[in-house]
């Protein structure tokens, strides 16, 4: 999406958000869609019981809230920033006009909206299957793409346990357990600030086979 969102330059308005504020609320009814321009944020569902569930992460180059401006319905997940960011406007208007002016933007949107749709699939999958282990050792894998890593160098802790928890369908209890293990088993290491993956072909074994 980096190379695409290039083709965005008509911003409304640019805007500094704050580590846990609140972009735009789940269910509520967007009026613009928003290009992460610094930072990253958390896109999440709200269950019956009001427990934030985090659907998926995005870094800097993505579009979020756009649900909204093709569906004319509300937004089927809220966004929350988890470092200080950078989020830029895109009305209606701005977001049309680039799709018309770059099909490669709008190629690269329908693309991500499959891959999007792919991921749902799978994590409906991971839930109903695998294990606590599994699902732990399949988040710290994606988290470790999502900052664009090699095994063995250390990225930041940007997700809190609780958050993991909640992620993946599980206790807070159980994510530690099962961080420990990998931490026992030398497939990773990790400390209050960062995390490093050590053993890449394992964690991803454990994954797949737990």
């Amino acid at each position: 999406m980096n190379n695409s969102s290039q083709a965005l330059t008509s911003f409304d308005k640019c805007s500094m958000f704050q580590t846990g504020e609140v972009v735009y609320n789940a269910n509520s009814k967007a009026k613009t869609a928003y290009l992460v321009k610094k930072g990253m944020v958390k896109l999440y569902s709200v269950g019956a019981k009001g427990n934030k569930q985090i659907v998926r992460m995005v870094r800097e180059g993505e579009i979020v809230g756009y649900y909204s401006q093709f569906t004319n319905e509300p937004e089927i997940t809220g966004c929350e920033c988890m470092v200080n960011s950078v989020l830029c406007e895109l009305s209606d208007n701005s977001l049309q006009n680039a799709f018309k002016t770059d099909s490669n933007l709008a190629f690269t949107m329908l693309k991500k909206a499959c891959s999007e749709m792919k991921e749902a699939c799978t994590s409906i999958i991971d839930m109903s299957q695998k294990s606590v282990r599994g699902r732990a050792a399949n988040i710290l894998v994606k988290q470790m793409e999502l900052f664009d890593v090699e095994e063995g160098y250390d990225f930041p802790m940007r997700i809190s346990r609780t958050d993991m928890a909640n992620w993946i369908g599980t206790s807070k209890e159980s994510v530690s357990r099962s961080l420990n293990d990998f931490m026992r088993e030398k497939l990773i290491d990790m400390n209050k600030e960062s995390i490093k993956i050590l053993n890449l072909k394992g964690l991803k074994r454990v994954s797949i086979i737990s």
